[in-house]
């Protein structure tokens, strides 16, 4: 089987590397409970690709992505749907009058937040997961349970904004997917779309983060792939941001950091090192949540957000 990029369907690819199947059973197993032997059943290696023409780095096969089961018992876990800090930041790009799709709208709390501040936006949810999708329709959510491709053969330049949030990085055919949101977009629209950032600290230090590894995530996105989309579909991008360091994971930042300092022992990393051996020993915990806070807001944490306008 020739694999080609599931964004431009080009052959322009490389190999970056093969994962060990067992370890990636075995970590949703330890970490959640989730049995995804059969995903795997007759499946001989996993690996990582990475397309030349847009930097996107994608899993193959393509055909282990995660079915309804693997959500419904992901659901259970209670930050699984929950406002983010992409959902903030989205926020200021919907105005009144505004028709809008969202893509994997879970329960829906993202759309009820937009008619509440507003009651001229007009909003429909596409979610497969049929429980998520029940409690988005006890919310007044009009949710329809099809796929991007089915809704846009019938809603072609329908809607002024189409948005996505942690639903990309779960798609193996990501061509057909943005394609078809486009189509559903009016000309001058606006595709919002919400990633989690594949940088060095949390996915290449840590490539076996488990939900950043099939069936869950099929491809890993990061600043250059997103902007590069415009090289490939009819969009330019207007905004995109990058969430900063939550506080919270600060010590595992740095402890993934010094971890791997053997294997790149350059300046920027003995730096970052002592900034987190001496921030760690602070006996003052009021100065060192301060310096934590401010350290946090000069390196990337885990999501991105890109705005593009369809042209």
């Amino acid at each position: 089987m020739r694999i080609k990029s599931p964004v431009t369907n080009s052959d322009n690819i490389v190999l970056e590397e093969e994962l060990d199947i067992e370890l990636v059973i075995n970590k949703y197993k330890d970490d959640y409970q989730i049995d995804i032997n059969n995903y795997f059943k007759n499946v001989s290696s996993l690996r990582i690709y990475k397309c030349l023409d847009t930097e996107y780095r994608f899993y193959f096969p393509f055909d282990i992505v995660g079915h309804s089961d693997l959500y419904k018992k992901l659901q259970n876990q209670s930050w699984y749907y929950t406002l983010r800090w992409e959902h903030k930041i989205a926020e200021k790009f919907f105005q009144s009058n505004s028709s809008v799709l969202e893509i994997g709208c879970g329960k829906g709390d993202f759309l009820k937040k937009l008619q509440q501040k507003n009651k001229n936006i007009f909003c429909t949810g596409l979610e497969f997961n049929e429980n998520a999708a029940n409690l988005a329709k006890i919310q007044g959510i009009n949710v329809l349970k099809q796929d991007i491709c089915e809704h846009a053969r019938d809603h072609i330049e329908s809607y002024d904004v189409v948005c996505y949030f942690q639903v990309l990085e779960h798609i193996p055919q990501v061509q057909a997917f943005i394609q078809a949101s486009i189509e559903t977009l009016k000309t001058g629209g606006q595709l919002i779309i919400g990633v989690p950032n594949n940088n060095p600290f949390l996915y290449g230090y840590d490539k076996y983060h488990t939900l950043n590894l099939p069936p869950h995530h099929m491809g890993l996105w990061n600043l250059k792939s997103m902007k590069n989309l415009q090289k490939v579909f009819s969009l330019r991008l207007d905004k995109i941001f990058i969430e900063p360091l939550n506080q919270h994971e600060y010590n595992y930042y740095f402890q993934v950091i010094s971890e791997n300092l053997n294997q790149e022992s350059n300046l920027l990393n003995k730096a970052a090192n002592f900034l987190f051996l001496s921030l760690k020993t602070s006996k003052t915990s009021q100065i060192k949540w301060l310096l934590q806070s401010l350290v946090c807001q000069f390196i990337q944490g885990r999501n991105i957000l890109a705005v593009y306008t369809k042209i």
